[in-house]
């Protein structure tokens, strides 16, 4: 009963928009004399962004080397194409570009690997429409996987290798440095639990996305249409890369169950009405999955806001009826507060408060297990995962958390200070110190002031031609520290 009444009131929400003000603009204020309808100032960018706007055709991007804590060194690049057109086009003031469209290419050392390209275009044909697209391929052996349910907020557990004894580990490092140690078992093979809380994941992912604005430019409808091919599969009995005996000698070992093998098997996934993992099949699961959400923007520039509010509702339905091999829903409540505090050198440097809050509940008959990995695949700035990971509480391992109910904040103090140029290119260079917190639960109803996890951090950031937005952060929590090169703001 509760999912009808949640989806029929997102399709009454979806539909009471369309029909008040179906493609015309019966309902939005007069056209102005530059533009073709009305925008709300408050969209308009500020002054001097408008002055630093660079006109025509453009390319950025950066080859990139990272370390990642799980995944080892990797290699790659980002690569953007803009087009702006000029200052006598007459949403040259309104948006960050006319089009865009990004690649990105990165192999790990441990092999993981992912492709994507994306295409944006807001106001295109100088219309109230949006289009987004997506295409996004990748393949990761060491997927991480900490558990399912309001359990995984509990401190690191796990017999000591050593001793025999069931110990907490209050660092991830000592956690992980002790299932690497292999035991013989009676016929004398080493065994290992180096992957316990892994598994090898592979993933396509294909998006189309329209959105209508309304009132000015403020109120805008996105739906869209999601299809996602999965296939994972277990460590359980493979041989380990790396595994050392109890004197610190190096053995091979095959690796035992997983955390994911004895949480499919315990009745943890049947309580959740989780499938979706194959386990060491070729065959992949399909997801057909329509989208929706209803947004409120304010916000002046969306790849580097100084002003504005950003409200966020999305639904996100599959069914088999749409030929998908699941049957669940998924929402997510996000609200974005931005303000700047202080402003010098003409508005060029400033700085900035910006908090973020995000709300998401998945629930349904046959949900595929990966979907509890992100709030919302339709959030503006891509997937939120959670909780733990470069876009969610950083100073956590990727996933840490994970439960079918989820809130996360994000709060940012976003400082630019000092503005130049190299061989032509603009660039802005500023600092953010930030927090991260938030929670899970199995069900709504259980929500609570308890068991809470939150992280610090310290970050720079480079705004090149002001819409790519290169992200260094640091964060440290109970458990480690972290460290994470990206591109964007985390929303």
């Amino acid at each position: 009963m509760m999912k009808r009444i949640n989806f029929l009131l997102s399709v009454l929400a979806i539909a009471s928009v369309v029909l008040l003000n179906p493609l015309a603009q019966a309902q939005d204020t007069i056209p102005t004399k530059t533009l073709p309808f009305d925008i709300d100032p408050r969209k308009r960018m500020p002054d001097w962004e408008i002055e630093e706007k660079r006109e025509g055709t453009f390319m950025t991007g950066l080859p990139r080397v990272e370390f990642d804590p799980i995944r080892g060194f990797g290699a790659g690049g980002n690569a953007f194409l803009f087009i702006n057109k000029d200052k006598d086009d007459p949403f040259f003031e309104y948006t960050p570009y006319r089009h865009r469209v990004s690649t990105e290419f990165f192999i790990f050392e441990n092999g993981r690997i992912r492709y994507a390209l994306q295409y944006d275009a807001p106001y295109i044909f100088n219309s109230k429409w949006r289009l987004r697209a997506d295409a996004v391929l990748w393949e990761d052996p060491n997927a991480q996987y900490w558990g399912i349910g309001r359990n995984s907020l509990q401190p690191l557990r796990f017999t000591d290798q050593i001793t025999g004894r069931m110990r907490t580990f209050s660092r991830v490092s000592d956690y992980e440095d002790n299932l690497q140690i292999a035991t013989q078992d009676e016929a004398g093979i080493y065994r290992s639990n180096t992957h316990f809380n892994e598994m090898i994941q592979r993933e396509q992912l294909y998006n189309l996305l329209g959105e209508r604005t309304f009132f000015g430019g403020k109120l805008r409808l996105m739906f869209g249409y999601e299809m996602l091919f999965t296939n994972f599969s277990s460590y359980n009995g493979r041989p380990v890369e790396v595994a050392f005996d109890r004197e610190g000698e190096e053995v091979e070992a095959i690796n035992n169950q997983t955390l994911v093998d004895i949480e499919r098997n315990d009745g943890t996934w049947d309580r959740f009405n989780l499938s979706g993992f194959q386990d060491a099949s070729d065959r992949w699961k399909f997801t057909s999955m329509l989208a929706g959400a209803l947004i409120y923007d304010t916000r002046d520039f969306e790849p580097d806001p100084s002003e504005g509010i950003f409200l966020q509702y999305s639904h996100e339905y599959s069914v088999p009826w749409l030929g998908s091999e699941f049957d669940f829903h998924k929402f997510m409540i996000q609200g974005q507060y931005i303000k700047t505090l202080k402003r010098w050198s003409g508005g060029k440097n400033r700085v900035t408060f910006a908090g973020m809050t995000s709300f998401g509940y998945i629930f349904g008959n046959d949900i595929n297990f990966i979907e509890m990995w992100d709030l919302s695949s339709q959030a503006e700035a891509g997937g939120i995962l959670v909780l733990g990971g470069d876009r969610s509480v950083r100073g956590f391992r990727e996933a840490r958390f994970l439960a079918p109910t989820v809130l996360l904040m994000n709060y940012e103090l976003r400082t630019r200070f000092w503005s130049f140029r190299i061989l032509n290119q603009r660039m802005n260079l500023g600092a953010n110190l930030f927090y991260d917190a938030g929670s899970v639960w199995d069900h709504p109803s259980d929500m609570n002031f308890k068991k809470w996890v939150g992280a610090p951090g310290i970050g720079a950031r480079l705004a090149w031609n002001q819409s790519t937005i290169i992200r260094l952060d640091f964060a440290a929590s109970r458990e480690g520290s972290q460290t994470f090169l990206g591109f964007g703001h985390i929303f």
